[in-house]
């Protein structure tokens, strides 16, 4: 579940999983619900795998979001889901994610996102075991 809440000019986006590695899943999945402006996508779809490092969940989380957005920026791919292996909160972890290509979609529709920021981004994993990610775009 994601949901985009309030925010001063960026957009704050939300995301809740069973897991920290469905946290990571259901973060592709919004970034490419969103960012499409809710676009029919996966028509042509395709893996890419994207490495990520961090000392913790947040740092992880927060270079997650970035190659996310490079992935779209720099090589024309909206990624639109993620693999669920097991993936460690701290340390060096690969995910596989599918894309779609820029020309696919339209790009009249899509968000224009500029960077992925540090500002309020926070991953917890609740008492009920629900993890929650949030993470600022600035539009």
């Amino acid at each position: 579940m994601w949901r985009v809440l309030d925010h001063t000019a960026d957009v704050l986006l939300e995301v809740e999983a069973p897991s920290w590695a469905g946290l990571l899943e259901e973060a592709a999945r919004a970034w490419g619900a969103w960012l499409s402006g809710g676009q029919e996508l996966g028509r042509t779809s395709f893996e890419r795998t994207i490495e990520v490092q961090g000392s913790d969940a947040v740092e992880i989380w927060v270079h997650y979001w970035r190659r996310l957005h490079r992935l779209w920026t720099v090589e024309g791919a909206l990624a639109i889901t993620a693999d669920g292996e097991p993936l460690a909160v701290a340390g060096d972890s690969a995910v596989r994610v599918r894309c779609v290509p820029l020309e696919t979609l339209d790009l009249a529709r899509c968000v224009d996102v500029k960077a992925v920021t540090w500002h309020e981004a926070r991953v917890l994993e609740r008492e009920s075991g629900i993890w929650v990610g949030a993470i600022v775009l600035d539009l």
